[in-house]
């Protein structure tokens, strides 16, 4: 099973990815690829006053896709969960009397990979505006993704 953890960054998807990879035992392995893409150098350039890399994603899709088979497996406790709005600790509790096997993708891009479950990870824009600073994002960064959130960017994106 492939499940992807998406969202603006600052949400909590690497939380919720490693506590969910955690919660399983194992049996979920974590990737992080963002992590992939930089040691990989599957960027076009990197933006130094954005500091941020410039990504194809297909490019990503290409190589990525391909390293992650999924038979599109369907679990009953994961489809009840489908279109509902639940906060992590929710999530972490109804999953956790269930055994999930496979990969969680972590990363603000996942959500265009294939998948089993896409989660998308929101959270309020305080609270983003805060973790990023803490990151020392650049103020132009912050903006663009407390924006991101404020439009759901990821979540239309995901829908796609």
């Amino acid at each position: 099973m492939i499940i992807t953890i998406s969202g603006t960054p600052g949400t909590g998807k690497t939380y919720l990815a490693k506590k969910l990879a955690k919660q399983q035992k194992n049996r979920l392995e974590y990737f992080d690829l963002n992590k992939y893409v930089k040691d990989s150098k599957l960027y076009d350039s990197y933006d130094k006053k954005a500091k941020t890399y410039d990504v194809d994603v297909e490019k990503i899709k290409k190589i990525i896709e391909p390293t992650f088979k999924s038979e599109y497996s369907q679990n009953k406790v994961l489809d009840q969960l489908v279109g509902k709005t639940l906060d992590i600790d929710a999530l972490l509790k109804a999953t956790s009397k269930i055994k999930i096997e496979g990969v969680i993708v972590d990363s603000h891009l996942s959500h265009n990979l294939k998948s089993d479950y896409c989660i998308i990870v929101k959270a309020d824009i305080k609270k983003i505006n805060k973790r990023l600073k803490k990151r020392n994002y650049p103020n132009n960064k912050i903006k663009d993704n407390v924006e991101s959130e404020i439009f759901d960017v990821c979540l239309e994106e995901a829908k796609t």
